[in-house]
């Protein structure tokens, strides 16, 4: 891990970016497909055994519990994957010279002033090993995750800049240093190190991406299997 104190240059309010940002194209794109993966092709079974056999028609539909569990499930896998992919879509972050607030639908908002804030962590370059983050090449300028921590050291705010792009990082850092936040840029470091320095910056998902995709794969294996077995093809 190498750590530098904050020496850039102070950027011109006439050079800065907007100070509202949004998901890229690309985030917004990406978000649907996974979507459609995730409730459509991943569950195929599913649906091809539903229709094909018209079970809306079968009595026990919504009677017998164990003949409708795949269908439960289905039902409750479409509803989070579409609250997931809202939260993604309709989040816009803005920045200001007072503080800043992330909106979404289905999420909490709370904004927060610069003074609350105790520290933030550049990092350059997190490396998490072979992961589906790690195959989304970000630009050079971009920092891996730019972490706003209040006093505490809990984490206030994470700015990706996958998810928000290098010129959110950027204002996010100046508002930072043009309200006396100390900021901490790291070039490279692991999560393991992220952890013991700062234990709260990422989340548990950021942490352990594939344990997620993990139990994700389990979950589709045996949603597939239960449906072939009480519905069958």
């Amino acid at each position: 891990m190498i750590s530098i104190p904050d020496s850039s240059t102070p950027v011109q309010d006439g050079h800065l970016p907007t100070r509202t940002f949004g998901p890229p194209v690309s985030v917004v794109v990406g978000t649907l497909v996974v979507g459609f993966v995730f409730v459509v092709v991943l569950e195929f079974l599913v649906i091809i055994s539903f229709v094909g056999q018209r079970l809306w028609r079968d009595p026990a539909l919504m009677h017998d519990l164990v003949f409708t569990l795949p269908l439960i499930l289905w039902g409750l896998v479409a509803a989070m994957v579409t609250v997931a992919c809202l939260r993604v879509l309709t989040s816009w972050l803005h920045l200001d010279a007072e503080g800043f607030e992330l909106r979404s639908l289905f999420r909490r908002t709370r904004p927060v002033r610069w003074d609350e804030v105790g520290l933030v962590i550049a990092a350059r370059d997190i490396d998490r090993g072979a992961t589906p983050a790690e195959m989304l090449d970000a630009p050079e300028t971009a920092y891996d995750g730019v972490y706003v921590m209040d006093p505490d050291d809990r984490r206030l705010l994470a700015v990706s800049s996958r998810f928000f792009g290098p010129r959110a990082q950027e204002m996010a850092l100046h508002r930072a240093r043009e309200a006396g936040v100390r900021i901490e840029h790291i070039d490279a470091i692991t999560p393991a190190e992220l952890r013991r320095q700062a234990p709260q910056a990422m989340s548990f998902v950021d942490r352990h991406p594939n344990l997620l995709l993990a139990v994700l794969l389990l979950f589709y294996i045996g949603h597939n299997l239960l449906t072939f077995i009480v519905w069958g093809l």
